[in-house]
């Protein structure tokens, strides 16, 4: 309960790098600077609440560099109930940080351009309408708050929607990266435009989807002159 470690397995010696059959350790050595005061409050909420779940920081380690890790913790007793120790289930969670990281930055780059656009752009996930430009506001006649509530099915002809969320199936599941259809959709009104929607997918590192990213020109003008 002092912060001297007992016991560490395998991959905790991998992640800190110390081996405390060789040297002695103590939890104090890890804790980063700037987290210091919030590891003490959750080391008393573990004493006086006997466990906390959830803590999220950093920590020095031996070879690795700083690191952030997530840990839920609990008091070990005696059998009369006396605090004896604690033991914590440590993980490394530095990449999945970085890669949200990267996800919130190219989110922020992506939401930027859709908002700004002057062209008609659409920003959706799996089927849910996130993100409109003033453009396709203009077009539907809905507030950009409305559109939020929407799904893009929601703003589609009944009979023509099969087409489109099948080509939205294979793009979610990576068999395709983009596609284009000739589609109507439903204004606030009840009318209807036709547009040409181009869908790109919006992955990451990982190679899964994010968001669809929808380019959309209308071109109901266009096919009643070629009538």
């Amino acid at each position: 309960i002092a912060g001297n470690v007992m016991e560490m397995n395998h991959a905790a010696v991998e992640l800190f790098g110390y081996d405390i059959s060789e040297e002695k350790l103590n939890v104090l050595k890890l804790i980063y600077k700037d987290d210091y005061q919030y590891a003490m409050i959750s080391f008393q909420q573990l004493v006086s609440k006997g466990s906390f779940t959830d803590y999220k920081a950093r920590v020095y380690t031996k070879h690795n560099g700083v690191r952030s890790v997530h840990i839920n913790a609990s008091i070990i007793k005696d059998k009369n109930e006396k605090i004896i120790g604690a033991q914590g289930i440590v993980r490394d969670i530095t990449e999945q940080l970085n890669q949200q990281q990267i996800f919130e930055e190219q989110k922020a780059q992506l939401s930027v351009i859709v908002e700004n656009s002057s062209l008609v752009r659409v920003l959706t996930q799996f089927g849910k309408i996130i993100q409109t430009n003033k453009a396709f506001q203009n077009l539907l006649g809905y507030h950009k708050e409305e559109l939020l509530d929407l799904e893009v099915k929601d703003i589609s002809v009944k009979e023509e929607y099969a087409q489109s969320a099948d080509f939205l199936e294979k793009l979610n599941i990576g068999q395709v990266d983009k596609f284009s259809v000739n589609k109507r959709y439903l204004k606030k009104d009840g009318g209807f435009f036709w547009a040409k929607t181009n869908v790109a997918a919006v992955r990451n590192t990982d190679g899964y989807i994010n968001n669809q990213v929808a380019l959309i020109e209308d071109i109901t003008e266009l096919l009643e002159s070629d009538k």
